[in-house]
């Protein structure tokens, strides 16, 4: 039994790109480097990487450490974190296989100051699929205090109907222009 040891591990080790998860681009969104306060993609190159955007979206913190939205909790992955302020979204696509249950992962947090009379309500498609139900999200702790953690959203599975691109959408759907969804850590689980 000892020695089919090694032929197991290496045709797991080969199949493995046919079950491994789909990597989003720029999950953590580390790709850009913004230097425009206060970092709205749209004052910054209309840029971000692997992704499209409506509303006002944009990265936190700008290089040299400036973070206009992010006013709290510890950043879940890299040195970034993605924002939508008021009704907006963030939507890339991730290459599907026809029958594959596919679940989203990832770190959500609000920005403290200027809520306007809400917070935001976020909520999330795969392939035009809700996974995520609108949800209020309420800042993690208060203003500058960086010690804990972003929750964690874990969607609904999806499966897939078709081999081919399959949007992946994470909006805020509340009415005050005013409110700051903090996103980061994006990923995704195949079954």
């Amino acid at each position: 039994m000892k020695r089919f040891g090694w032929r197991v591990g290496l045709a797991a080790l080969l199949l493995w790109p046919l079950w491994a998860a789909p990597v989003l681009e720029n999950g953590s969104f580390e790709a850009d480097a913004y230097t425009v306060t206060p970092g709205t993609a749209a004052g910054n190159g209309k840029v971000i990487t692997g992704w499209q955007y409506g509303g006002t979206a944009g990265l936190n913190p700008l290089r040299g450490s400036n973070a206009p939205y992010w006013d709290n909790g510890q950043l879940p992955h890299g040195k970034q974190l993605a924002l939508i302020q008021g009704p907006g979204h963030l939507r890339t696509s991730f290459p599907a296989q026809a029958g594959r249950r596919y679940r989203l992962l990832y770190r959500e947090n609000a920005r403290v100051q200027r809520r306007g009379e809400q917070w935001p309500t976020a909520r999330a498609t795969l392939g035009g699929q809700e996974v995520v139900s609108p949800h209020e999200v309420t800042p993690v702790t208060g203003p500058d205090d960086f010690k804990v953690p972003f929750y964690r959203v874990v969607s609904a599975w999806h499966t897939a109907a078709a081999d081919g691109p399959l949007e992946l959408r994470i909006e805020t759907v509340q009415q005050s222009p005013s409110t700051t969804l903090l996103l980061d850590d994006v990923r995704l689980e195949q079954e």
